[in-house]
């Protein structure tokens, strides 16, 4: 290259890189995100959405890892733009099956590691309207119920509108989470295709809390979920994982949260009616508590969760009572603290519960009591965590009253801060299963969603684990 030609490219790059600085310099660009890797040794996780159970059950030895990204372009106080960004993948790989978190298509952890495996969780604007200081989040992005998410945690696309009033705040709130309205053929029913914005799921939100004081918080909200992806008694959804299986439902519920010197504690309670499928209509009820206090050098955890079930879990009478969650991959409840029973928000690609995710097993509803102890000592960490799970209502299985006993779970996590944002933990937890999960008497135990693995004689689940977790 001239002498002139090199003069004339160095200027080039040398106006691109200023054209395109000028707006970069007005703004602040931040970047946030985890790293987290698992090594597994089971005879429960293997990968997918629910943990193995079988008599003699085999040790299954993998690791996995998840990296989440997150960049903010932030104009100013009032005005910026949220992207989040997941990679996940499995050491050597994985692509078998036609259901779980590996299934269809291999993963960056194959050889020479070229695989697509950027997932979408968020892009939202988020900024405050200049004249009255209401906030507005426009895009997919993150919501969780205010009832421990056992409605529903999901990212999803849609809008909320937030303003405080004082102590007052009250959310607004409207999400399209499926729309079928160009499917059609025989995958949905025979159904033709339809007009854009017909057969959609969508969910409105109406939340309002209130400060008493700085120790009293207290909150109402509606959710609203209008399943028009319906075609006869079955739902049309675009993926599995947005799959809502009712047609319609409309849930109250009241929370508080309170600060009593060293202890704090959460309460909640909701109500739920609605229709399942036509002549089915639900009406469901679930309320729980959590506690966190002072004990010592450490803290101790508590927390209770009841949710309605039906005892006659099958489409065959006009009313269903089991607590509805919006779908499997999005319903949890973190303040258990157990890995086994129900999932951990540890947890990453293998996140799996006792008979999957739904926390209503075998439509006869759930109750659960949790407790456990954490502490930190320097670079140390330790917790160690029990819970029971049953089922408040079990029904009979040929004239048999089926148990309602699901197991009680052991777990213990002890780790070191190698640095701030680095830790290393070594994981153990075992789930000693009830008579409702591996009866050898079949009518004994409970079966259909939430249970549809349940098998006689399986043996106790158990997991160890080495997880690595870096945070920046």
């Amino acid at each position: 290259m001239s002498f002139k030609k090199q003069i004339l490219a160095i200027a080039a790059v040398g106006a691109l890189s200023a054209a395109t600085a000028v707006p970069a310099m007005a703004l602040e660009n931040e970047f946030h995100g985890m790293y987290r890797a698992f090594g597994f040794m089971s005879n429960a996780y293997n990968g997918t959405s629910a943990i193995t159970l079988a008599p003699g059950a085999h040790t299954n030895a993998f690791a996995e890892q998840r990296a989440r990204i997150q960049y903010i372009a932030k104009a100013n106080d009032n005005l910026k733009l949220i992207t989040h960004f997941e990679l996940d993948s499995r050491f050597g790989g994985a692509s078998y099956g036609t259901s779980g978190k590996y299934a269809g298509s291999g993963d960056a952890g194959q050889l020479d590691a070229d695989s697509v495996s950027l997932e979408t969780k968020n892009v939202f604007l988020d900024f405050n309207e200049p004249f009255s200081g209401t906030n507005f989040k426009v895009g997919v992005q993150p919501w969780a119920d205010a009832y421990g998410s056992t409605f529903a945690l999901f990212d999803g696309a849609g809008i909320q509108v937030s303003r405080k009033f004082g102590a007052f705040t009250p959310t607004f709130g409207w999400f399209r989470v499926n729309d079928t309205s160009l499917n059609g053929g025989s995958a949905f029913g025979g159904q033709s295709a339809g007009v854009v914005g017909k057969k959609t799921t969508d969910i409105v939100v109406v939340d309002g809390k209130f400060a008493v004081n700085k120790d009293l918080t207290v909150g109402a909200s509606y959710y609203g979920v209008y399943n028009d992806a319906f075609t006869g008694t079955t739902f049309d959804s675009a993926t599995a994982s947005a799959a809502v299986n009712f047609r319609e439902l409309h849930m109250i519920g009241a929370n508080a949260s309170a600060k009593f010197g060293p202890a704090a504690v959460n309460v909640f309670g909701a109500y739920q009616v609605g229709e399942q499928t036509p002549g089915r209509n639900i009406s469901a009820f679930g309320a729980g508590a959590t506690g966190k206090v002072k004990v010592g050098p450490g803290n101790a955890n508590l927390a209770f969760l009841y949710l309605s079930g039906d005892k006659d879990a099958t489409t065959g009478d006009n009313e269903q009572s089991g607590w509805q969650s919006l779908s499997a991959n999005t319903t949890y409840f973190a303040p258990a603290n157990m890995w086994l029973m129900i999932r951990s928000p540890q947890s990453i690609n293998s996140s799996e519960g006792l008979g999957g995710n739904f926390l209503n097993k075998g439509g006869r509803g759930f109750m659960g009591f949790f407790g456990g102890y954490e502490y930190a000592a320097g670079k140390f960490f330790a917790n160690a965590n029990a819970g029971a799970g049953f089922v408040p209502n079990p029904g009979k299985t040929g004239g048999v009253e089926q148990d309602d006993y699901l197991g009680t779970e052991a777990n213990i996590q002890i780790g070191y801060k190698v640095y701030d944002s680095l830790s290393v933990s070594l994981i153990g937890a075992y789930l000693f299963l009830g008579d409702a999960v591996n009866s050898p008497t079949d009518a004994k135990r409970l079966s259909g969603t939430g249970a549809s693995n349940f098998t006689a004689y399986a043996d106790d689940p158990y997991l160890t684990a080495v997880q690595f977790n870096y945070v920046f």
